[in-house]
């Protein structure tokens, strides 16, 4: 349902946009006071961004210091090896899957990458929303890694909205395994290559806001037979890992706009490699 209600608010943004810029290539004058609405509108979004960023230390300081007030350690500690699994996983994706597409195909080095994209790794850590992040995540793709506006405008919103690879991919098979080993029940290679199947599937259908990796991971525990109440165990943790996951899809967001620009030719490496004012957070 909640998947749902968010595909259809963006079908119709974008019924909208697309309407809005026809009406633009034939009657400029008429449509001229909605862009430049939705043109300021989209500075004060960056603004208030740009603070978040600089209030970001404070904020992953109060995130932690409630989940621990709220479940305690007797919780938390039982749960270390899932959380620390789960964070392992997520820095393998990032460091070598999109580091490796980066330097395999984008022929960038992908030390400079990560370095231009953690604005909105952090963003994406303390808010737990790819939807959330969007306006840092196409403010970083266009001023940090130089890609051309009409393809991060079309790149980040489609991938904050179908590219949940840490929700829909490797936090419900990361569950799945963990919640078979709890039970007791051991999986077989078919169950193993059909929570991959789905996992991968699911990353298509997760909507990009705090929680809902957990509908997904029920999917992949019912389908391959495993108690669906065994993901209670691990439901008292999910904002901790949950953060670990949203930096993935937004990581992932910027990685696939890096290379549609480089496929396409439209990436400047010579102002990717030499741009000086990369300051997302100055003068606020």
């Amino acid at each position: 349902m909640v998947s749902g209600e968010f595909y259809s608010g963006y079908i119709g943004d974008f019924i909208i946009g697309f309407n809005i810029n026809i009406e633009n290539s034939k009657h400029p004058d008429k449509v001229e006071h909605v862009i430049k609405f939705f043109n300021g509108f989209s500075k004060i979004m960056f603004r208030l961004t740009k603070m978040v960023l600089k209030l970001t230390p404070y904020g992953v300081f109060g995130l932690i210091a409630n989940v621990s007030a709220k479940y305690g350690l007797d919780t938390l500690l039982p749960l270390g090896s899932f959380i620390v699994t789960v964070y392992i996983a997520c820095l393998v994706h990032l460091l070598f899957t999109y580091g490796g597409l980066v330097f395999l195909i984008g022929k960038i080095n992908p030390f400079i990458f990560f370095k231009r994209v953690y604005p909105a790794m952090v963003v994406a850590f303390t808010s737990r929303s790819s939807y959330g992040t969007l306006p840092v995540t196409l403010e970083v793709i266009i001023q940090r890694l130089k890609v051309p506006e009409k393809i991060a405008h079309f790149v980040a919103p489609l991938g904050a909205t179908i590219n949940m690879d840490g929700c829909g991919g490797l936090y419900p098979a990361i569950v799945a395994v963990f919640v078979s080993s709890i039970y007791g029940i051991d999986l077989s290679i078919t169950q193993y290559i059909l929570i991959i199947a789905i996992s991968t599937i699911a990353t298509i259908g997760t909507a990009g806001v705090p929680g809902t990796a957990s509908v997904m991971t029920t999917v992949v525990l019912s389908s391959v037979g495993l108690p669906v109440e065994g993901l209670a165990l691990v439901i008292g943790v999910d904002a901790i890992v949950d953060m670990a996951r949203t930096t993935v899809n937004v990581t992932g967001d910027t990685v696939v706009s890096l290379l549609v620009a480089k496929s396409e030719k439209e990436l400047d490496e010579e102002t990717f490699y030499n741009a000086k004012d990369l300051d997302l957070i100055k003068d606020i």
